[in-house]
């Protein structure tokens, strides 16, 4: 089995990460871990002479020595993801992580999903959703907070 998991660096994503190793640690499973670099652009900031400022990738990601591969491996590493298999890219997150699970022909993709406001999904659409609504592969989405056991 062959399971693809979506990291960024919010609580609710290593809650997707906890869940994805809980419900698939078997010995045949590989695990696959993606993050994708958002292009960003500035709120309708308008450059010199009425011109759209250009999008811009995520500024660490341009940082001098920043390697993205092995900060998802201590992330992957840190959060028990049993010997992952690092996938980092730059773009549009739906599209790429789409597109890693058809190449790696996994069997389900593990997405977290933020509580976001109406208007804040117009604004800033969410990912787990356009996944699922942009492969044929299963897909798990982790959403909320885990459940208080006290």
């Amino acid at each position: 089995m062959k399971v693809l998991i979506a990291l960024d660096d919010s609580p609710i994503s290593a809650r997707a990460a906890h869940e994805a190793t809980r419900l698939f640690d078997h010995v045949d499973t590989e695990f696959l871990v993606i993050n994708v670099a958002t292009l960003i652009t500035p709120w309708v900031a308008m450059a010199p002479y009425g011109m759209i400022a250009p999008l811009r990738v995520d500024p660490r990601w341009t940082e001098p020595g920043y390697n993205a591969d092995a900060d998802l491996m201590a992330q992957a590493d840190a959060l028990g993801v049993p010997s992952p298999q690092i996938v980092t890219d730059i773009g549009d997150p739906i599209t790429l992580i789409c597109q890693a699970a058809d190449d790696q022909d996994v069997d389900v993709i593990v997405v977290g999903s933020h509580d976001k406001s109406a208007l804040r999904r117009l604004l800033d659409p969410s990912i787990a959703d356009g996944v699922v609504h942009h492969t044929h592969r299963p897909v798990l989405v982790v959403s909320g907070q885990p459940p208080d056991h006290s």
